[in-house]
C-alpha cells in the first residue's frame, strides 16, 4: 500500500495531465479562478496556464494587475510533462493568490501570449465580491482553497445536455450528449429517468466503462465534466420539436469545513484521501429541455423516387454469374453504405423479367456507434431463378438521397445487367415454382450414388437385453427424471425468492468477472482491470445482501457485514480491496503487474472469506 503523500501526487499528475491539449496543438493559454462570487477578507486563486506541445518554449504570461478589488499574497507554480505514443504534451500552471478586499462586480482581464507569429488569448473573468467575509488568516492563510463549502452544491454540480446542431432536415442527425459538470466528490450516480423524445428515432452511441472525462472552464470556473450519455437523434417530423429533461441521481461527499483544501483530494470515489467522516447526501440533477428545429427539406431538385434518406451513402450491385443454363439460382446483392440512418434504408424498387422467378430478399446489416458519427451498411440478397433460355435484361436501379455534405439531391444509379440463359444440358428439369431457397438448391442433385458400404449387421443369438447398455438404458430415464424434478424444484425456488437466487449466483458470477480481469491483466488493460475486480467485488456483495449494485455505498455496506457477524478483519481486507481498485481506475497508470496480481489475490481471498461468513 503506497503511503497517502504519494497517493495524492500520482493523482495530482493525473489531474494536471487531463489538462493537456490535443495532439497537435501548439499552445492553448486559459485563465481561471477557484470561485466567482466571494465575500471580503475571502481569498480566491487565479491559475494562469499555458499547454501544448511548446509549453516549454515559452514564459507563463503574469497576473494582471487587481489592486483595485484584491490584495496579492503569492504564487507557486507548477509543470507536467506527458508522453503519448511518442508524442509530448506539457502543461505549466501559475497559481496566483489574493485576498478581496472590496465589494462590486469586477473583470479580470484577458491575458495574451505571443509566440511564432501567432497571438493566443485567455477569455476574460468576472467575479462578484459581497460583504459578509471573515478577518483574513495569519500567514497569507491559504487554507481556503476548498473547491466549495460544505452543503453548497449550487452552481457546483450540474447536468447539460448538448446538441452538436439545432436546425436540421428530417432525417439528419442530431449528436445529444449528456454532459455531468461538478467542482465535488461524486462517489456514485445513476440515470433514473431518460428523456421523451418524441418525433425521433433514437441511435445510441457506445461508451468506454469509464465514463470519458475532461476539465473545462465555464464562467471563469474549472469543472470536471464526465460524459454519461450519447446518442444520435434522427427527427421524422418538421417544426420544433423538443427533448425532455434527463434526470441522474447522484450520490456526493461533503467534505468538512476543518479539513485541509486540497485541490488533490476533489476526485471521484477516492477514499485514500479526503475526510473518510464526510456526510454524504443524495441529489438528483436534471439538464435543461432542448428544442430542435426541423425544417423540410428543398423542393427544387427533388427527384420522384426520393427515399427520404438524408446523409451521405454509397450503392454497390452485383451478380454472381450472368451465364447460366435455366433453371440455375443466381444471386443479386445490392448493398448500401454511409454515414446516416441505416435502419431506414428502403428496399431497392427493382423491376424484374417474367421469365425470372425471385423470391423475398435475406436483409443483413451492419451499425457502426463506436465513432462519432452513426454508420454502416445495409445489404439485400435476392435468389433468381430464370426458367426460359435467351436474354434477359434488369434494368439499372436507381436510390435518391439528399447530400447533407453537398446540400443537394443525388441519386445513385447501378448498370443494367444482362442475364443469358442457353437450355440445360440433357434435357429440361422440372419446374420449381412454389420451392424454397434452400430446395431450390437440391435442383439437379436427385440422383443417388450407390452405397459403398453395408448396414452393420449383428450376430445371430446375440441378446441384446444381457448387456450393460440395456441396463443403463433402463436406469438413466429415472435419473433423468429425478434430475429433472430437482432441478424445477431449486428453480421454483430461485423464482420465488429472488434474494435467495441472487446469493446463490453470486460466488458464480464473481468467479467470472475475476476470471475476465485476469485476461486483462497487463500493464496496457491496466485501468480495466481494476474496474472488472471493482464490479466483481460490489457485484458480490450486492448480491449477497440483495442491494441494487448501482450506487452502493461502502460505509453502508461494512454496517450491514457487520450486522451479520463478519470479522472485522474481513470487511477491513475487502475495503481496503475495493478502495485500491477505485483509486487505480482514477489514478493515472503507475501500478506494475506485480500490484495488480496482488490486488487480485486479495480479491479473491475477500471473496472467499466473505464466501466462508455465510452473507446469505
Amino acid at each position: 500500500m503506497k503511503p497517502k503523500w504519494i497517493q495524492k501526487v500520482i493523482l495530482g499528475i493525473g489531474i494536471l495531465a487531463g489538462l493537456s491539449p490535443a495532439r497537435g496543438q501548439d499552445l492553448l493559454l486559459r485563465t481561471y479562478v477557484d470561485r466567482t462570487t466571494l465575500a471580503v477578507n475571502q481569498q480566491f486563486i487565479l491559475t494562469v496556464e499555458v499547454a501544448g506541445a511548446d509549453a516549454q518554449k515559452v514564459p507563463i504570461p503574469q497576473a494582471p494587475d487587481l489592486s483595485q478589488f484584491a490584495d496579492y499574497l503569492g504564487t507557486s507554480s507548477s509543470q507536467n510533462i506527458q508522453i503519448v505514443n511518442g508524442q509530448m504534451s506539457v502543461t505549466r500552471s501559475a497559481q496566483n493568490y489574493y485576498r478581496a478586499r472590496k465589494t462590486g462586480t469586477f473583470t479580470i482581464p484577458a491575458l495574451t501570449l505571443k509566440y511564432k507569429g501567432k497571438t493566443y488569448t485567455s477569455d476574460p473573468i468576472t467575479i462578484k465580491i459581497v460583504q459578509g467575509g471573515p478577518p483574513p488568516t495569519a500567514g497569507g492563510g491559504r487554507a481556503n482553497r476548498g473547491i466549495t463549502p460544505e452543503g453548497s452544491l449550487k452552481g457546483n454540480l450540474f447536468l447539460r445536455a448538448e446538441v452538436d446542431r439545432r436546425s436540421v432536415y428530417p432525417n439528419q442527425p442530431v449528436t445529444l450528449t449528456y454532459k455531468i459538470y461538478t467542482r465535488v466528490e461524486i462517489t456514485g450516480y445513476s440515470i433514473s429517468k431518460l428523456p421523451n423524445a418524441v418525433g425521433f428515432w433514437t441511435e445510441e452511441f457506445k461508451l468506454p466503462p469509464q465514463p470519458p472525462t475532461s476539465y473545462k472552464v465555464l464562467n471563469g470556473k474549472r469543472y470536471l465534466t464526465a460524459v454519461i450519455r450519447k446518442v444520435a437523434l434522427f427527427p421524422t417530423n418538421t417544426g420544433e420539436l423538443k427533448i425532455e429533461p434527463m434526470e441522474v441521481d447522484c450520490e456526493v461527499r461533503l467534505r468538512s469545513p476543518r479539513r485541509s483544501r486540497d485541490m488533490f483530494d476533489s476526485f471521484f470515489n477516492d477514499n485514500f484521501f479526503g475526510d473518510m467522516f464526510g456526510r454524504r447526501v443524495r441529489t438528483k440533477i436534471y439538464s435543461e429541455p432542448v428544442t430542435i428545429h426541423v425544417k423540410p427539406l428543398p423542393e427544387e431538385g427533388k427527384p420522384k423516387d426520393f427515399s427520404g434518406l438524408v446523409g451521405r451513402f454509397q450503392m454497390s450491385a452485383g451478380l454472381d454469374k450472368q451465364n447460366v443454363a435455366a433453371n440455375e439460382a443466381i444471386t443479386l446483392k445490392v448493398r448500401y453504405s454511409g454515414i446516416g440512418n441505416i435502419r431506414l434504408l428502403p428496399e431497392p424498387k427493382i423491376t424484374f423479367p417474367p421469365d425470372i422467378e425471385t423470391y423475398e430478399p435475406k436483409v443483413s446489416q451492419n451499425i457502426d456507434r463506436s465513432g462519432t458519427v452513426i454508420r454502416g451498411s445495409k445489404t439485400f440478397e435476392y435468389v433468381l431463378i430464370p426458367r426460359l433460355a435467351g436474354e434477359h435484361r434488369i434494368q439499372p436501379i436507381r436510390f435518391s438521397y439528399f447530400d447533407l455534405k453537398e446540400n443537394r439531391y443525388r441519386t445513385l444509379t447501378s448498370p443494367e445487367f444482362v442475364i443469358r440463359v442457353s437450355a440445360p444440358a440433357g434435357g429440361t428439369l422440372p419446374m420449381t415454382t412454389g420451392l424454397t431457397r434452400e430446395e431450390v438448391k437440391l435442383i439437379g442433385k436427385d440422383i443417388r450414388f450407390i452405397k459403398l458400404t453395408s448396414e452393420e449387421f449383428f450376430k445371430i443369438g446375440h441378446d441384446f437385453y444381457r448387456t450393460v447398455w440395456f441396463v443403463l438404458l433402463l436406469v438413466l430415464p429415472l435419473l433423468a427424471v429425478g434430475g429433472a424434478f430437482a432441478y424445477q424444484q431449486r428453480q421454483a425456488k430461485m423464482a420465488e425468492n429472488v434474494a435467495y437466487a441472487r446469493s446463490r449466483r453470486a460466488n458464480q458470477l464473481a468467479k467470472k468477472r475475476l476470471s475476465q480481469a485476469r485476461k486483462l491483466l497487463k500493464p496496457e488493460t491496466q485501468k480495466e482491470f481494476y474496474a472488472e475486480v471493482s464490479r466483481a467485488l460490489v457485484g458480490f456483495v450486492a448480491d449477497k445482501l440483495n442491494l441494487p449494485p448501482a450506487g452502493i455505498i461502502s460505509d453502508e455496506v461494512a454496517g450491514r457485514l457487520r450486522e451479520r457477524g463478519v470479522d472485522e478483519e474481513i470487511v477491513g481486507e475487502f475495503l481496503e480491496c475495493l478502495q485500491e481498485c477505485d483509486f487505480q481506475r482514477f489514478a493515472p497508470a503507475s501500478a506494475t503487474p506485480a500490484d495488480m496480481q496482488q490486488t487480485y489475490e486479495k480479491a479473491r481471498k475477500a471473496i472467499v472469506d466473505l464466501e466462508k461468513a455465510r452473507l446469505g
